[in-house]
Formats: C-alpha cells, sequence, structure tokens
C-alpha cells in the first residue's frame, strides 16, 4: 500500500506540475498575444497618424502652393494695371478718370497763412478748371497736406501724393529744399511756390544751372534780394541784414550781396539767426541790435519771419535806435507783419510784384472772388499757385500725355504764358519766373495802412 500510496502521489505531483507548466505556457502566450496585439494596434495607429499627418501636409503645401499661384496672378495683374495707367510717378494717359494734382504747404506756423494762401490759390484753380472742360477732357482733383514746416514730413508727403497717382505736386512754401530733393530723386515735377525759389533752384548759385524737376512760380529770394539791394546801395550809410540759415534767408542775402559786391561794397554786419517756423515764436534779438549800432550802420534788412520783424521793430523802437527796416517778399505780402509792429511799420522799405500794384482786369477778378469764398484778401502767394496749375494744364494738353517726363518736357517750353503774376517762361536753363524787373519798391504807411510806390 505503501508502495502503492507513494507511486500515487508521485503520479499526482507529476500531473500538478504539467498542469502548472501548461498554465504558465498558456499566460505566457496569452501575455505574448496581447503584446502582439498592442504593439500591432499601435503600429497600426502610428501608421495612421502618419498617414493622416502625410495627408494634411500634402494639402497644406497645395494650399500654399495655390494661394502661391493666386498672388502670383494678381502680381501680374497689378503689373498689368501699372502698365495701362503709367508709373506710380505719374497719371494716365489712357485713363478718362480725373487728373490728380497734389500740393504740401504750411498751413499752420510762422508761414502758416502763406500756406493757406497756396492752397486757396489752388481750389480755386482745380474749380476753375473743372468748371471748363477740366484738363485734356478730364476732371481735376486736388488733394493737399499740411507739412507743419517739417523736411520730413513733406518728403512724406510728397511720396504719398506720389503713390496716389499725382501729374505733378504744387508747393511747398516752408520746406522746398526737401521737395527738390524729392522731386529730383523721383522724378516728378514740383511746381508753383517751392520755397520762393533762389538757391532752392539753383543751389550752387543765381548763375548756375537749376534742378531739373523743380519750376518755382514763386516770389524768387534772388529777385527780391537784388532789388531790396538796389535801394540799400542807393540810400543806405550802412547796410546790416539778419537771415534765417535756410536757402530762404541764404537766396536773399545772395541777391543783396550780389548788388554790393558788384558795387565793389560790402555789407556791415551780418548775422543768422535760428527761428522756430513750426509754431512762430519770437527770438531775442537784442544782442544783434546793438551789435548793429556799433557798426553805425542805418538799414537793417530783417530778413526773418514776420513775427520775427516785427519783434525787432519794436525791440529796436525801445532801444532807441532808429534804423530804416528793409524787407523780403513775406513782409507785405498778407497783414501780418504789419498788424505786429503797428507804427514801429511805417516807412519799412519792401517790394511787390508790380502786378500787384497795377493789377490786370483778371488779377483784380481774381482777388474779388478771392475775398467772396475766404473772407481775407488774396495774396502773391495764392496767385503763384494759382498760375502753376493753369499752366500745368497747357503743358499736359501741349505734350498730350500725364507723364513726368513728357510735363517736365513741355514746362522746360512754356513762353510768354499770361498769369496773374505776369508775362511767365521756362526754359532747360531758367526754371524761376520771375526777376527783379517785375518788382516795384513800396514803403509803409501806418497812417493810411498801405504799401505805397517808393517815389
Amino acid at each position: 500500500m505503501h508502495g502503492n500510496s507513494h507511486a500515487t502521489k508521485a503520479a499526482t505531483r507529476i500531473r500538478a506540475a504539467a498542469a502548472t507548466r501548461i498554465r504558465a505556457s498558456a499566460a505566457t502566450r496569452m501575455r505574448a498575444s496581447a503584446a502582439t496585439r498592442m504593439r500591432a494596434s499601435a503600429a497600426t495607429r502610428m501608421r495612421a497618424s502618419a498617414a493622416t499627418r502625410m495627408r494634411a501636409s500634402a494639402a497644406t503645401r497645395m494650399r500654399a502652393s495655390a494661394a502661391t499661384r493666386m498672388r502670383a496672378a494678381a502680381a501680374a495683374l497689378s503689373i498689368l494695371a501699372l502698365a495701362a495707367c503709367g508709373s506710380s510717378a505719374g497719371g494716365s494717359d489712357s485713363s478718362s478718370g480725373p487728373i490728380l494734382i497734389g500740393e504740401v504747404a504750411g498751413t499752420t506756423g510762422a508761414y502758416g497763412t502763406t500756406g493757406q494762401a497756396m492752397v486757396n490759390g489752388a481750389k480755386m484753380a482745380v474749380a476753375y478748371l473743372n468748371a471748363h472742360g477740366g484738363i485734356m477732357g478730364r476732371k481735376v482733383r486736388l488733394q493737399y497736406y499740411n507739412d507743419g514746416a517739417s523736411a520730413t514730413l513733406a518728403a512724406q508727403e510728397f511720396d504719398r501724393l506720389i503713390s496716389a497717382g499725382a501729374v505733378a505736386i504744387t508747393g511747398s512754401g516752408d520746406t522746398g529744399p526737401a521737395i527738390a530733393a524729392e522731386a529730383d530723386r523721383r522724378k516728378m515735377p514740383a511746381i508753383g511756390v517751392v520755397d520762393d525759389g533762389g538757391l532752392t533752384v539753383y543751389p550752387n548759385g543765381p548763375n548756375s544751372a537749376p534742378l531739373p524737376w523743380v519750376f518755382d512760380l514763386g516770389l524768387n529770394t534772388f529777385a527780391w534780394g537784388t532789388k531790396i539791394g538796389q535801394y540799400a546801395l542807393a540810400h543806405c550809410n550802412g547796410l546790416a541784414v539778419l537771415h534765417d540759415p535756410t536757402t530762404y534767408g541764404e537766396g536773399g542775402l545772395a541777391g543783396i550781396q550780389s548788388v554790393y559786391s558788384a558795387a565793389g561794397k560790402k555789407l556791415a554786419f551780418t548775422d543768422s539767426i535760428t527761428e522756430n517756423w513750426a509754431s512762430g515764436a519770437t527770438v531775442s534779438l537784442t544782442s544783434e541790435i546793438n551789435q548793429i549800432k556799433a557798426t553805425r550802420a542805418n538799414c537793417v534788412d530783417v530778413w526773418l519771419t514776420p513775427q520775427d520783424q516785427a519783434a525787432f521793430a519794436q525791440a529796436a523802437h525801445n532801444q532807441g535806435a532808429n534804423f530804416t527796416l528793409l524787407g523780403n517778399d513775406e513782409t507785405d505780402s498778407d497783414t501780418t507783419y504789419s498788424s505786429l509792429a503797428g507804427n514801429m511799420a511805417n516807412g519799412t522799405i519792401s517790394a511787390l510784384l508790380t502786378t500787384e500794384v497795377d493789377p490786370s482786369a483778371a488779377l483784380k477778378a481774381f482777388e474779388a472772388q478771392y475775398q467772396s469764398e475766404f473772407s481775407t484778401p488774396a495774396t502773391p502767394f495764392a496767385e503763384a499757385t494759382y498760375d502753376s496749375i493753369m499752366m500745368l494744364k497747357q503743358a499736359i494738353e501741349s505734350a498730350k500725355s500725364t507723364s513726368p517726363t513728357a510735363i517736365q518736357n513741355a514746362f522746360n517750353h512754356i513762353s510768354g504764358f499770361q498769369g496773374l503774376t505776369g508775362l511767365l517762361s521756362f526754359t532747360p536753363s531758367k526754371h524761376t519766373t520771375i526777376n527783379a524787373d517785375q518788382l516795384t519798391l513800396v514803403r509803409y504807411d501806418a497812417a493810411t495802412k498801405q504799401w505805397v510806390p517808393v517815389g
């Protein structure tokens, strides 16, 4: 029994061990199978994810490619449109749309009244043109900006007007050198009152070549300086000149010095005065008055803003100085100086366009309409701007084109144009319309508040 019992127990242990191995093997296979299925599932998901990413990437590339093709097509259309309309630096020869004229003018600050007069003159010219058939049968549109006497802003505004499609740009009275530089760089005609001509147009002096893209109809500092210099040479025992350091002041000084140099004479005193054109705030000139008194000069040309001219007149009077004051083209263009200086302005010598002293019927009509529309008297700056736009009409119609080069060429050959400011002409070597012979010397009479011709 023990033998059988031992055999039975051994058999039992063998069966139990076998069962254990079978269960372990089954569990191992089950775990392996599960792991295999998990790895397969993960691989499947990874392949699916990769496929999804590949499809998304392909779709993205397709959309990007389509967008690129669309942008390229749009660019091509833009190029074709520009080719049809002319470059951004000129108007369209084929379009029937309005012709855009740009303007930059300082309508605030020391010379704000001058800038506003320029804008008003341009408005009147455009209104007249549109009431009489426009230019080449097309309406005319004016777009203007205030440069605030900032050269940086003026250059930016000039470029904005080119981008808007302007065929020419008039102004600016405050920032002429910046405008002239942009006109030359962008090959765009700058017309009208461009800082009163002078050194702005002829940077190397009155006998040098003018800047090719600037056509100035303003009051030409060379001409005013020459006229004032002629008076001083004949009537003054000594002449002092205070001037701003810009091309405006330096241009006036150059005109005066040309007269004195030709006569073998020297100025008694000169000084450059930095002003604040943006605000019109005056500067102290007490030191300069004392220095001029020491020279015994009896005449002073204060080639500064009307505000500083008036401040000088008051200060000189308060310091007991008895100078004959001489002016510039701004002194008598409106009432700013005479109103501020009051009785101290009495006897001031300046010059006016002869057309202002003896106005034509056309100028009288313009002045009456200007007064009616703007409730203030017209000035030579309004008239010069008006003339520049009427001359632009002639240039475009003569060239039968609004391209800048065609307009430039036409301006260079305009002769005997009858403007409000006189008989006007340009040539390739002459880019200002006003000279000293077109001016009349005047003296301010405080009693009547009038500028009267010097006898």
